[in-house]
């Protein structure tokens, strides 16, 4: 499995600060999804077969289509366990940051909560992550931007020498486990790392078209990673609420303007309360106008509790919502997926400053601009909508 990077070398590199480590905390980025948990996890058992003591901290609701991967309703959460949270950094001799590349995606109470407790004492902060522009503030950090996900970097630190499988670091002053202990705890840790690829690719849908990865997921599956539980828990596991709202965004809500490829909708807190729902409810929504024929944007702007906006946008191809997000919304990500938030108007505001970029940089020509169902409405047909 060819690689141009140097994964032994960052394999020793990280296996030196947890040989110095006993108490160690993990972060996950603010709004927790498939990568950030199944990294966080994977990461937590594969330093707890150490013998390490290991808690991993989020901000932001669990998705429910998440919460049957062990361990993750362990994870402690900014403004629900915060005696604990404290308790933990106030132990911790090491900090392992990922899926994320710089501190404020923690969340900036959380951030705020880290800062002060690196301030009382010097401790390292490493990240491991797949997001391209890292901070430079860490101690450590192994940055791998072609990667599909931050799970993808963690497979290939624990690859076993002869790549067929995971490697389960071995401690010198722990028990060594049986074989049968050691193939059940390697099959939970590929099952939580495939699931990262699996939900950070959408399925293979992007960003996936390296023969390499799928190699990689052969080596999950070689591990005992089961894709079938993985696929049925993502896809078939949502509450009755989510899929109404999911309908109403579709009928009512989605505007499409094919003259700049793109799609948006809006949610307001209002809407949120009636389908009963919360922000973890609403993953991967924004996929959903990219079905549309002709379209290769699409973004949700969606009302939070503070009064701010989130902006989560997607794209197909060569639009690069990365740029986007970072010159409207103060945000980032990758080529094709990417985020922000807006606080400086109201949402309205928010969605202008998508549709003036999308005109600006991405604006059809006349000639290939089609309406949105690609046919002539009758006249008579618009009167009764008018």
């Amino acid at each position: 499995m060819e690689q141009s990077r140097d994964y032994r070398k960052a394999y020793d590199e990280l296996s030196e600060f947890l040989a110095k480590s006993h108490h160690i905390v993990l972060f996950g980025h603010k709004g927790p999804d498939g990568d950030s948990v199944g990294s966080t996890l994977a990461m937590r058992m594969l330093l707890e077969s150490l013998g390490k003591s290991v808690q991993v901290i989020m901000a932001g609701g669990m998705p429910l289509n998440l919460r049957w991967m062990p361990g993750a309703t362990e994870i402690l959460q900014q403004g629900r366990q915060d005696e604990e949270i404290d308790k933990a950094l106030s132990l911790s001799d090491l900090i392992i940051c990922l899926d994320f590349n710089a501190l404020y995606r923690i969340g900036p109470l959380l951030e705020e909560r880290l800062r002060a407790s690196l301030a009382q004492r010097s401790i390292p902060v490493l990240m491991i992550d797949h997001h391209p522009y890292p901070s430079d503030e860490f101690s450590w950090q192994w940055s791998c931007p072609e990667a599909a996900a931050t799970c993808e970097v963690l497979t290939r630190l624990f690859l076993s020498p002869d790549e067929r499988c995971i490697r389960l670091p071995e401690a010198t002053d722990s028990t060594p486990l049986d074989p049968t202990q050691a193939e059940a705890l390697r099959a939970k840790i590929a099952t939580a790392l495939l699931t990262g690829i699996i939900t950070d690719t959408g399925l293979f849908n992007h960003n996936s078209s390296r023969p390499d990865l799928y190699e990689l997921v052969a080596v999950l599956l070689r591990s005992g990673a089961d894709k079938d539980l993985i696929v049925d828990k993502i896809n078939h596991n949502h509450p009755e609420s989510r899929q109404r709202l999911e309908g109403y965004i579709l009928y009512e809500k989605v505007v499409v303007m094919p003259e700049i490829q793109s799609a948006y909708f809006v949610l307001t807190r209002e809407e949120m309360e009636r389908f009963e729902t919360g922000a973890a409810d609403t993953d991967g929504f924004v996929n959903k106008p990219l079905d549309i024929k002709g379209i290769n944007c699409s973004a949700f702007f969606r009302e939070t509790l503070d009064e701010g906006v989130k902006v989560s946008v997607r794209s197909i191809g060569d639009i690069a919502v990365n740029e986007l997000c970072s010159e409207c919304f103060g945000g980032g990500g990758h080529k094709n997926a990417a985020g922000g938030e807006f606080s400086q108007g109201s949402i309205s505001e928010a969605v202008d400053l998508f549709v003036d970029y999308m005109r600006r940089h991405y604006l059809r020509p006349s000639k290939e601009r089609k309406p949105a169902m690609g046919i002539p409405i009758p006249k008579e047909l618009q009167e009764m909508f008018n």
